[in-house]
């Protein structure tokens, strides 16, 4: 009689460390989850406001100067349906184009807007780029803790899956530029 109250108590002990283990695990999985897809949405805001800035630009620039809409092919009049991956992109090609332009047409677009629009651009690159460097950081994380044992099977219980890096790269096109050898 003592030795299996003895043995229901080892069980139970047992069992609540388990469980403990697991809340813990499930937590720090939750954790990571959470920061990742709040700067993912930082990145999300700091690429709509690029895209709103650059629309601005756009227009002093067509005012301005005798640039074509052909330089502007990739630059939609309408949000483009994309991943906020391919939208960042899309903007960072657009934003060469238009740093290209103001070299081209210095004098044109020598307009007090036009540097206040130049300046919030550079302001919200630098804090997109942080956004991803906070992003990337905790999808390391997220990652190294859904790949560890025993946090693995607790991710797989809940589906919860690695997530891509925002590097800017794409690994399903043919542009070979965006790698750095």
């Amino acid at each position: 009689m003592k030795v299996i109250v003895i043995v229901i108590f080892i069980i139970i002990a047992i069992l609540a460390i388990l469980a403990g283990i697991y809340i813990h695990l499930y937590n720090k999985l939750q954790k990571n989850i959470i920061r990742v897809n709040e700067a993912e949405s930082e990145i999300d805001e700091t690429l709509r406001k690029r895209y709103d800035i650059l629309r601005d630009l756009e227009d002093i620039i067509n005012d301005n100067t005798k640039v074509t809409q052909e330089n502007f092919k990739d630059f939609d009049k309408e949000k483009i349906k994309v991943s906020s991956f391919d939208f960042d992109r899309k903007l960072t090609k657009v934003t060469s184009t238009f740093n290209k332009i103001w070299q081209d047409y210095p004098v044109e677009l020598e307009k007090e807007e036009f540097r206040k629009l130049m300046t919030d651009l550079k302001i919200n690159e630098e804090k997109n780029e942080a956004s991803k460097a906070y992003y990337n950081k905790f999808t390391t994380e997220l990652n190294m803790i859904v790949k560890k044992f025993p946090s693995n099977i607790i991710a797989r219980i809940h589906k919860i899956e690695e997530r891509d890096y925002f590097d800017g790269k794409n690994l399903h096109d043919k542009d070979l530029l965006d790698f750095k050898y």
